[in-house]
């Protein structure tokens, strides 16, 4: 139990030759290794244009996750073992349902604003998890 604490915490500089890591993630990594972990968030010229090159499959690949979109919080806590940033997101999604039911807003809002936020944890994910992986613990950040 203690290595695994231990290797949570510590950088994972030698992510090519993981055998636990699927070349899915692996393709992400290379990516943000080249363009910067934030490229699927803020794009840069060299980015964007990097982005526009690959097939539509890839670019998804690259900015969505879609365990995160369906899953949110229990992905990020348990699987990619982000839980700071699951508490984080859990906390702004209770205050916005407060304000939504503080203003009676339509059921239409509350779902656009349910997907959108959904969005978000897919779009984070991956950016998130290679941060952790290459840098070791990285804190509070969502950005």
């Amino acid at each position: 139990m203690n290595d695994s604490a231990s290797s949570a915490t510590t950088p994972d500089a030698d992510w090519h030759n993981d055998s636990r890591l699927s070349e899915k993630w692996k393709f992400r990594f290379r990516f943000f290794e080249e363009y910067g972990a934030s490229a699927a968030w803020k794009a840069t010229p060299e980015s964007r244009a990097a982005m526009k090159a690959m097939p539509v499959g890839d670019r998804i690949k690259i900015q969505q996750n879609f365990y995160a979109f369906f899953f949110s919080f229990i992905y990020y806590a348990f699987f990619l073992k982000l839980w700071r940033q699951a508490v984080i997101l859990i906390g702004i999604w209770i205050v916005l349902a407060i304000v939504m039911t503080i203003f009676h807003m339509p059921a239409a809002v509350e779902r656009g604003f349910g997907f959108a936020y959904a969005l978000f944890y897919g779009m984070r994910a991956n950016p998130l998890y290679y941060l952790k992986r290459t840098q070791g613990e990285i804190g509070w950040r969502i950005f």
